[in-house]
This record gives structure tokens, sequence and C-alpha cells, in this order.
């Protein structure tokens, strides 16, 4: 009986090893579509619904696509059915825990997702081997204060106003604490191209990668007109300029961050908002 019972457990444990997997969950930003699916098993977000990363994805194994639906109450915060929150909270439960693990990416309003899910939440038993926040929209966007404050006003579709609210600057910023990340980094990658021809810069202060400004993607700790590019790690920004009588004095300008948050990687004038959601392989 003693020998069956040990190879019991060794059968067991011999399972348990090979069902073990690390996993890679891609969370998506806004979008007008609905891309929720059930995250209730391993076997479940294998595909790209309604096609987010447009291809992006490629040369990973076990790749999983965390959808979500932006309308929903509350849109980057929303714990509703479909909801954000919940979304991410399902695929970290049914993939990051037990005898799995995973890698956690995402991209734009996906980072203001999962840096609020951790800010808000504190789960345990988790195994997160890494998160990367590509181009994020943790720190809000101008744009989606234009849009909650003029367009929606003026009737055109604003994502039922619940996302972009969540992710202007204010929503962004003052929904949760951005130093609390439990312990957890949050590795950060950002650009400086445009995808609309530069026609959005003037409404970003600072630089910009034409729909976030660099006091989101630099992760600074508030808002403003961020005119230097993001430098790898998480010290201050610091720009010098002239200033005084004549412009004879050097001034300079400085700009913390949120010490969770550590770039590694900045495209130049080349990368540009959606060229950020195939950086997942940088480090």
């Amino acid at each position: 009986m003693k020998k069956l019972a040990l190879m019991a457990v060794l059968l067991f444990v011999a399972g348990q090893g090979l069902s073990a997997a690390t996993y890679r969950l891609f969370v998506h930003g806004r979008s007008g579509d609905n891309h929720c699916r059930s995250l209730t098993s391993t076997s479940s977000g294998t595909y790209d619904y309604r096609n987010y990363w447009g291809g992006a994805v490629k040369g990973l194994s076990n790749v999983r696509y965390v959808g979500f639906d932006g309308t929903k109450n509350g849109g980057a915060y929303s714990w509703e059915t479909c909801g954000a929150q919940k979304q991410l909270h399902d695929a970290i439960r049914t993939f990051c825990t037990g005898s799995n693990s995973c890698e956690i990416y995402t991209h734009s309003t996906g980072g203001l997702v999962l840096a609020a899910y951790f800010g808000l939440n504190n789960p345990g038993g988790l195994n997160i081997r890494r998160i990367q926040l590509m181009a994020s929209a943790a720190g809000g966007s101008e744009l989606a204060d234009i849009s909650t404050r003029y367009l929606g006003w003026l009737g055109f579709d604003t994502l039922g106003g619940e996302l972009d609210q969540s992710v202007s600057t204010r929503g962004a910023r003052n929904g949760f604490n951005h130093y609390q990340s439990r312990g957890r980094t949050y590795y950060t990658t950002s650009g400086e191209g445009s995808d609309y021809w530069k026609v959005t810069s003037p409404l970003l202060p600072g630089k910009d990668d034409g729909v976030l400004a660099n006091h989101s993607l630099c992760n600074v700790n508030k808002v403003k007109s961020v005119k230097v590019s993001c430098t790898r790690g998480n010290s201050r920004l610091v720009r010098s300029y002239r200033c005084g009588f004549l412009w004879l004095k050097t001034c300079k300008d400085y700009s913390y961050r949120w010490s969770p948050y550590y770039t590694v990687y900045r495209g130049g004038s080349g990368h540009s908002h959606r060229d950020a959601n195939s950086d997942y392989n940088r480090r």
C-alpha cells in the first residue's frame, strides 16, 4: 500500500510538472470593438478576437489574448461582465496561478488597466515573471480629455464616454496610487513617431507618439510638458535651457517619475504609438 501511495504521489507531481507552462498574456488598448471572450481555462484566449494586434505578436509560445469591452461602466476600471478589470482578473487567475506562470504585455490603455488592477487590489498566489507596458497610457491622454469634453457633446462616438473618461489625464491619474504596484516592476517602452502625420501633436504637451504625451510615456508623476525623451530607468528627467537676462543663464527643469515603472526602450521619430504594440521583446 505504501508503494502504491508513493507511486500515486510521484505520478501526481510528474503530471503537475508536465502541465506547468508560462503563458504570455496580451492586453489591448482603446478600441471601438468589443474584444471580450471568456477566459476560464488555459485553452481560452488563443486567438486575437477582432484583430486588435493585427499580427504584431510573432515567435512566442503560449500566447493568450485578454480582450474586454470598453463601453462597460467604469471603462478601464470596470468589474462588470466583460469589463477591463474583470477580464484581466480572470486571465491572471487562470494563467498565472498554481503550477503556471505568466508574462503580461499591454498596449496603450491596457497599461492603465493593469496598473490600476495592482494599484487597487492585492491578489495573492500569483506567479508573474514580467510585466511590460508598451506605450503606456497609465498617465492618461489629452486626446481623451478632448473626447470627453467636446466630442461627446457634439454627438461623436467616445465609446459611450466610459473608457475615455478613465483614460483622460484626470481619470487615469486620480483613479489609484501609481506608486503602488505590490512590489512589481512595470517595464515600459515609448516612441516619438506619429500615425497621424503629427496632426495630433499640437494637442499633446511636449514630446509625444501621436496619442500619448511623454508625461505618460515616461511615467512622469504629474501632467506637464516633457520636452525631453524618456531615458532608460526611472530616474528624474532633466531638461536644460537658456534663461534669465539676455538668456545668459542655464536653467533646468526636472520631471520626476513613478518608481515602480522602468523604461527599457525609447523609440525615435520613426516609432509611433501603433508601432509600440510589437515592443514585447524589448529588454
